[in-house]
């Protein structure tokens, strides 16, 4: 552990060479740069296969020039970062030697101040492994260096190296014996990371695929059964979108106070195994739909369409994300209704889109008064500014009357009389749900909402109250 190797006792003389992806970055800057130049790029995608071809150095050096990485905006080992930060007080040369390519390597070493030198990917080699090893020992000697690393690739520099050193907890035996020492921030496994990056919590947005069947009071068990299904499709669905959410949004996820905690924006959980998880858990919602119901397969090969053109591109546009996310919203409620094959009618699809609405535009107000509490004028990534809120908070609040006046109408209406014996009692919805958004959007305005409203209302126990006297309410007048 690291407590076991005190910094006094190193030898001034020997330097401490530190490795950068995956030890002094909880990432891989191959990855990094490949997702940016695809965000960036994406109808240059065609040359990856050109550029690899003349080898991996050659891909690193293009990627590094197109993707426009930011090195302050990078998951840290501060532990490392202080132990490197006391060692070069104490007159050691700390050296950073890493596959990455020249143009990352030396952006990282300005932005931290901490290295005497430099030893990057260029010239057509790619600086990992024996190659790595060779370099450091014709500038230093064999054993004439500590090295700290993180993967079996580094074991040929640890052999010929001093002190070997690994951030992982796992030691690494090698050939002559040793075991490396572990220094840096204890990492954990990936099984914890990986389930928070799913966002299981989200998945209560899911609930609306049974509405149709509530709507409709067919309460059988093949309803039943096919709204479950739907209900798995979306989560996977959803799922699958937030891992090419945070992959994309990683670096503009870094520099929020809370999405940087996110897995894949903090280093927990590996760019790339997001990236592969991503289009399986898409894989596995379309061929359980094709399965069983390829109604639903349509509805959610729209909705998984819809989430990657949101993740990709629609959420920068003033506007655009808000109407998409309603859109993606009411979509859970057609996706219910494929599944089961009850046709929505215009009152639930009109009620839906529009109280959507207004929680989308919740969702942006509150962003943009944690943006101004914390003294900032524009989001990364997208397309309001401090000034909007005003505006936002307005449509917000007109938008959520408006799914009120479509309720109160929809008392008029034939379906009304077919399903309920007592209609009277859905009266008393209404000033339930003027109370619940009322209070909602007051609560935003001073600021006490977070980001996710529907996150925000399943831990309020307030709106949980009164979502459960609206449920009271149609119980009793479908009685």
């Amino acid at each position: 552990m690291q407590g076991a190797h005190s910094p006094a006792m190193e030898t001034a003389a020997a330097p401490l060479v530190v490795d950068l992806d995956g030890t002094l970055i909880h990432t891989d800057l191959l990855w990094e740069s490949l997702v940016l130049f695809l965000k960036r790029h994406p109808l240059q995608a065609w040359r990856l296969p050109f550029w690899l071809l003349r080898g991996k150095a050659a891909l690193k050096e293009n990627l590094a020039a197109h993707a426009g990485l930011d090195a302050a905006a990078l998951p840290y080992d501060e532990v490392l970062l202080e132990h490197i930060a006391r060692q070069r007080e104490e007159g050691r040369e700390i050296v950073l030697a890493t596959g990455a390519h020249a143009q990352l390597a030396e952006g990282v070493a300005d932005h931290l101040g901490l290295f005497d030198r430099v030893l990057p990917t260029g010239g057509g080699v790619n600086l990992t492994s024996h190659a790595k090893a060779r370099r450091l020992t014709e500038l230093y000697g064999a054993g004439a260096y500590d090295y700290v690393g993180n993967s079996r690739a580094d074991l040929p520099v640890w052999l010929a190296c001093r002190q070997p050193y690994s951030v992982t907890v796992r030691p690494f035996r090698l050939a002559d014996g040793r075991q490396t020492r572990q220094l840096g921030a204890v990492r954990g496994g990936l099984f914890g990371p990986l389930l928070k990056a799913l966002r299981p919590r989200q998945w209560l947005k899911n609930l609306l695929v049974f509405t149709p069947m509530l709507a409709s009071h067919t309460l059988d068990l093949p309803t039943l059964q096919t709204s479950l299904l739907a209900f798995a499709v979306f989560s996977l669905c959803a799922s699958s979108a937030y891992l090419l959410n945070d992959a994309l949004d990683a670096q503009d996820d870094r520099r929020h106070p809370v999405k940087r905690r996110r897995p894949i924006a903090s280093g927990a959980l590996p760019l790339w195994l997001g990236l592969a998880a991503s289009p399986l858990l898409a894989g596995l919602a379309l061929t359980l739909c094709a399965m069983f119901n390829p109604l639903l397969l349509a509805a959610a090969g729209i909705y998984l369409a819809s989430t990657v053109a949101y993740s990709v591109h629609l959420k920068r546009l003033l506007m655009v994300d808000i109407v998409a996310l309603a859109i993606l919203y009411t979509m859970r409620v057609l996706g219910g209704a494929a599944a089961t094959g009850i046709a929505p009618s215009f009152w639930l699809l009109a009620f839906s889109f529009f109280i959507f609405l207004s929680l989308a535009l919740l969702k942006r107000h509150s962003e943009l008064g944690r943006l101004q509490r914390d003294g900032k004028d524009k989001t990364h990534g997208r397309g309001y500014t401090t000034a909007d809120r005003l505006p936002v908070g307005i449509m917000g609040v007109n938008a959520a009357f408006v799914s009120l006046l479509i309720f109160i109408l929809y008392f008029q209406s034939e379906n009304v009389l077919i399903l309920y014996a007592q209609p009277a009692w859905l009266l008393g919805i209404i000033p339930l749900l003027v109370y619940w958004l009322g209070r909602l959007w007051t609560l935003s305005f001073r600021g006490e909402v977070n980001e996710d409203p529907v996150l925000y209302v399943s831990r309020d126990k307030v709106s949980l109250l009164v979502i459960a006297l609206c449920a009271a309410l149609a119980v009793a007048a479908s009685w």
